[in-house]
Formats: C-alpha cells, structure tokens, sequence
C-alpha cells in the first residue's frame, strides 16, 4: 500500500483518539483471540499491521526459536484503532502482545497509554554505529529511547543514469569542436577543453536542477526535466522541510516549533517558482503512477519517488514484455540551493516492548533481534528498508536511499498535531496554486500551536524575501 494512504489512514485515526488517551479506549470485544496453547513461560507474542511483515517475522521468530529455545507467536491486526486494541487486550483481556510494530508519530501516544517503556538496550546496539541518527530520534521520546528502528520509508531523487550519459556525451562532443549547445553559447576561452562526467553535471541542490535544465539539452524522446506527484506532500517536503520545525529532532518537544520563518518562505517561494519555470501547469493532474510510468519510458530526467521504487524497477528489467531498459541513480540533494538547506520527509516503523509485559526483558532480546540480528533478510523478504545500516546492499542505489534517510526529518510524535501531514499538504496545495506562502505558513504556524497549547498564537509577521536565484523566467 502506498505509504500517503497508510500515513492518512494512520493519522486520521490518532486524531480521533487523541482525547481517549486515558480512558476506556476500546470497549467491547478484543479483536485478537487468545491463544489456548500459549505457554506464558517461553513464548512471547508480536502484533503487527502490514501484511508484507508475515514473512519476515515468522522465519524470524522460527530461527529466534532455534537459537534461543524461546517461542515467537505472531499476529497480524487491523491497523483501525491499533493501539486500542492492544491496550484492551492488556488491561481487560490479560492478553496483550508482548511486543508490536508501530510508526514514530504514534510512539507519544504509546507512551502515554502505558504500552511502551524505555528499553534497557543491554546490548548496546542504540547507537551511531548500527542506526543513523533520524531512526534513533524516531524511537526516541524525551532522552528515553522507546523502541528499536525495524524499517523507514521516504522519498528519493530518482534519475535516469543512462539519459544522464547522453547529455554529457553530446555535451562534450559540441562543447569540444566549439559549437553552441542547445540554446546556451559556450564561450571560447584559451584554455583546454576538459570533458564533464554524468557525476559532474548530476544537479547536487533543486535550485541546480534549473541550472541544468538552463544548459543542457534533453535528448530526443525526452519530454521533461523534472516531474513530481504535486498533490502528495511525500514527494514536496523537500523543499521547506529543513525550516517547519515540530517538536525538534526528536518531534516531541513542545516547547520548540518554529514554522513561519523567513527561510521557510523562502523554500517554498521555490516551490511556487518551478511550477512557471518548468511550465507545470497540469502537472496536479497526474498520479505518482503517472510519474513514474514517464520515467520508466524515459520521458522525464528527474523525478521524487518512494523508497518502494528500487524494487519496482529492478523488476520493470527483467519483465519480458516491457522491460525498463535504462540504468539509473539515487542522488540525496541536501542543499535547496548554495546556501539553504533541503529535507525530505521519511517514516521510521518500530519494535517497542510492551509496558506492561511479564516478559520485558525477553520481548526486548526478540526486538533487537528483529532490528538487528535478523535485519540482512529484511529487505528481501518485505521490500522495504531496514533501518540498520547493512554490510551489503542488494543494489547500488540502496546505500543512497540510506543517505537520503539519513537527511530527513520525521513526522512529529505529539499527540495533539497527529493531522500535520494533512496540514502540510493543504499548505503545500495551497502554495502550488499560488497563495501567498507568507499567509499560509503564518496560518500554519498558528493552527499548530494552537492544537497543543489550546490557544490560538499569532507569530509576529516577518517580511516576505525576496528571491534572488539566477533563474529567468520568460525569456
């Protein structure tokens, strides 16, 4: 399932539950029956929601068995009101899960219900070396780590290696017998001709995507620069999402929000650009599919994707009908230009222990093992990203889909902003249509601070910058 509808499903849900948080919250019949032949002395018990986890948790829980003598039951849930029925069948039914898989922006509210603890992590594995920092922040809530990072998900800067060549190679052969190239000169100088690698000319910022486009010719049968699903903020975060702050590194600081800035306006004043630069005026009409189906036919050079896609196109080559017959890259674009910096938007699933387990302890060596121990069958058997970093990597372009992890930011964890995602992309939508991103990121800021603080706050207006990027339109 695409990860928009997970996430909406998600935080609709917690948003409808945020004020039960102490309560009753799921009264009537569990939706898990219990398991007459559990031995409650070596047998612990795991509830998930996503149906591509059922492989990779029972042959994990098969050799946990062998290595340790300790039983594993496994138990897929209905994702609706998740984490009620895990507090019904804990409190009520005494027959709660010893573990479960949750997503980060649900941790504040595991946390509070009772369902999760800090984790002793006695094996020392919470740590730089085996985790990157965003997947420790996301498991972790105050200075407690809550949890162990299982898998992430995020957006990636798709590119097509093979069109990418082609530009460079017609480059340097008009480059070098002096010629103009497309519609730029290029200026005669004494100096040597040096050719440029794909590598080189490969945009390292968005604002360098104009560039590019500004200087390179698309080769025939290619019809875009640069595409991106306009009506999901996923694949748009990128662009302010190093300014919207919520509740800091770790998402769950009350105290630290700072949306409305004059960076962020800045970002998003980019966004809008592009929409005239690349002339994108129908571009909200088409799907992600739409996408990346004109990037598999190598209609369009660049575009944002979901971590999903390695394994969507590794299989688009080996499909006999209509095989996907380019190379392509990875590339994590940290800079939104020289100066500013760019984010994406990524989701991190975690192991958390249940709080109010008999077999913490036990639960907690069962969900290292799955992060950690187990982690190297995860992708092969899920198709999705562990979150341990991996000795090897089944494809190239997946250690660069670990370093745009590693430069994300998560969803926040408080409870009360669980509609951000919404939120944000109204903003998002709003801009694209050409809103006056000064308003909306003000009202942003507003509506935010006063779903946690109860009150609505006005930020003091700040000036909207100008920009002063080297793009011209309409010439």
């Amino acid at each position: 399932m695409h990860i928009r509808r997970k996430l909406f499903s998600v935080l609709v849900i917690l948003a409808m539950t945020a004020a039960a948080l102490f309560g009753d919250l799921y009264p009537g019949r569990s939706l898990i029956d219990p398991d007459a032949g559990r031995d409650e002395n070596n047998t612990l018990t795991i509830w998930y929601t996503d149906s591509y986890m059922d492989e990779y948790i029972r042959n994990a829980a098969v050799v946990y068995e062998e290595k340790t003598g300790v039983k594993v039951v496994s138990t897929k849930v209905a994702g609706l009101e998740f984490l009620e029925a895990v507090q019904k069948a804990t409190i009520d039914d005494k027959n709660g899960p010893d573990l479960f898989i949750i997503g980060n922006e649900s941790l504040e509210k595991a946390y509070l219900s009772g369902l999760c603890d800090q984790v002793t992590d006695s094996k020392r594995v919470l740590n730089s070396t085996y985790f990157p920092e965003v997947a420790l922040n996301a498991v972790s809530y105050s200075d407690s780590k809550l949890g162990y990072p299982l898998i992430f998900e995020c957006s990636v800067f798709l590119y097509n290696r093979t069109l990418l060549e082609q530009i460079a190679a017609n480059y340097n052969e008009n480059a070098g017998s002096s010629s103009g190239y497309g519609e730029v000169d290029i200026e005669e100088t004494e100096a040597e001709f040096v050719e440029v690698t794909a590598d080189e000319i490969l945009p390292t910022s968005i604002v360098g995507i104009t560039e590019f486009a500004l200087n390179q010719t698309l080769p025939e049968g290619t019809e875009s620069y640069y595409k991106w699903c306009v009506s999901d903020v996923l694949y748009e975060y990128w662009f302010a999402g190093a300014y919207m702050n919520v509740g800091g590194e770790k998402g769950a600081d009350r105290d630290d929000i700072d949306i409305y800035n004059t960076e962020s306006m800045y970002c998003l004043k980019v966004f809008q650009d592009l929409k005239q630069f690349f002339s994108m005026d129908d571009l909200d009409k088409e799907t992600y599919e739409d996408v990346l189906n004109e990037f598999k036919e190598g209609k369009t050079l660049f575009i944002m994707a979901d971590t999903d896609v390695i394994g969507e196109l590794e299989a688009a080559k080996k499909d006999e009908n209509n095989p996907f017959v380019y190379e392509y890259g990875v590339s994590s674009i940290g800079m939104l230009n020289h100066e500013l910096k760019s984010k994406g938007l990524s989701v991190t699933k975690l192991v958390a222990v249940n709080g109010l387990s008999e077999h913490q302890q036990e639960a907690e060596d069962f969900a290292k093992f799955l992060s950690v121990d187990y982690s190297p069958n995860l992708y092969a058997r899920t198709g999705k990203f562990p979150c341990n970093y991996q000795k090897e990597y089944q494809y190239p372009q997946m250690e660069d889909v670990v370093r745009t992890y590693e430069n994300s930011v998560s969803l926040p964890k408080i409870v009360e902003t669980s509609n951000y995602w919404v939120l944000t992309e109204m903003v998002y939508t709003k801009a694209w249509d050409g809103e006056d991103v000064n308003a909306l990121l003000r009202q942003l800021s507003g509506q935010v601070k006063k779903q946690i603080y109860g009150v609505y706050v006005e930020d003091p207006y700040i000036e909207t910058p100008t920009i002063s990027e080297d793009y011209v339109f309409g010439e």
